[in-house]
């Protein structure tokens, strides 16, 4: 009913567009994954935005640039003294070492 030439035409034509469709799947995929990533990124950001908000709302205080110099320059206010806070090592309590008797000594205090 139809010629072998039409076919073959019909069927490189057909291959030819699944292939542009296949291309556009592909291309569309990339394109929505750039979007979940570029989402993630702009929520990441909008995240460290607001820290650096609070951040420098904190530095605007007269406490906030008192604890940053405090912290960077390792200063205090006249009359503050500084306190060292040492660890003692913990007090072992260690009996003194008994030798463990030998076999011999063992066997003749069986027979006491």
């Amino acid at each position: 009913m139809y010629s072998t030439p039409v076919l073959i035409f019909l069927g490189v034509v057909f291959l030819f567009f699944a292939s542009r469709i296949w291309g556009l799947y592909q291309t569309n995929q990339e394109a929505v994954r750039k979007a979940d990533e570029a989402r993630a990124e702009l929520h990441s950001l909008e995240e460290r935005k607001t820290d650096l908000e609070k951040r420098v709302n904190f530095l605007k205080t007269e406490r906030g640039q008192e604890s940053e110099i405090r912290e960077k320059f390792m200063v205090g206010k006249e009359g503050e003294g500084v306190i060292l806070v040492v660890d003692t090592p913990e007090a072992t309590t260690t009996k003194p070492a008994i030798p463990e008797p030998s076999a011999w000594s063992r066997f003749l205090n069986f027979f006491r």
